[in-house]
């Protein structure tokens, strides 16, 4: 079997992760998405432990996803794995030339248990400002959708907000700073059919030099 080659997309919260991982594997023949809001533990600690693990340094290493780079090896073998965020079981596409895997993180090549796995790594640039803005945006959407929510939607996000100035604002902050200049690839503003092609088109050149390079020969 060809080795799947593993596409990762990265940024703030509210960059547009979530919507290009979802449209780049349909392009892409149907492609597995992994997403490390399923495996994610670290939104659910007590505020001390967040105080902690930032007093410390903020160790991306340490942050807890368990199974991710696990599932992400198995798949990368062939084998299928749940799919922990809208249930049933993720396969490789048995429609493309190469498989192809789409992960969908916060942390880029930063956590060594995934970020060794990643062939390519896609940045979205967007100001922090803007990207909360588009958070905030997404829990009135929800709420708007479905007005029986909103209660529950309200409350959530009245515990992100809560959050946001001790915690997930510096987090978010390091991200860039630690992330970002491990990326094969920087998108700025503009349009999803803009981002699918560039990211598209970044893919195949990758897997063009890669199938016609010639080895260096050996003395």
């Amino acid at each position: 079997m060809i080795a799947p080659f593993v596409v990762a997309v990265t940024g703030p919260p509210g960059s547009g992760k979530t919507t290009l991982s979802r449209a780049l594997a349909e392009r892409l023949s149907g492609a597995p998405v992994l997403s490390y809001d399923a495996y994610e533990t670290i939104t659910g600690w007590p505020p001390e432990r967040g105080a902690a693990w930032l007093a410390d340094g903020a160790p991306f290493d340490a942050v807890p996803v368990p199974g991710l780079a696990e599932d992400l090896a198995r798949l990368r073998r062939g084998e299928p794995v749940p799919d922990r965020e809208r249930g049933g079981t993720l396969r490789l596409s048995r429609r493309a030339a190469r498989p192809v895997i789409v992960l969908d993180t916060l942390l880029g090549r930063a956590h060594p248990g995934t970020g060794a796995q990643i062939d390519h790594l896609v940045w979205l640039d967007l100001p922090l400002d803007v990207a909360l803005a588009r958070k905030l945006r997404s829990f009135t959407g929800a709420a708007r959708r479905d007005p029986t929510a909103a209660p529950g939607l309200l409350e959530a996000l009245d515990a992100y907000l809560g959050r946001y100035d001790a915690l997930l604002h510096p987090t978010y902050a390091l991200q860039r700073e630690r992330v970002r200049p491990a990326a094969d690839q920087i998108l700025g503003a503009g349009t999803l059919a803009a981002h699918l092609d560039a990211v598209q088109s970044a893919i195949q050149s990758t897997l063009h030099a890669t199938l016609t390079a010639v080895p260096t020969p050996t003395a």
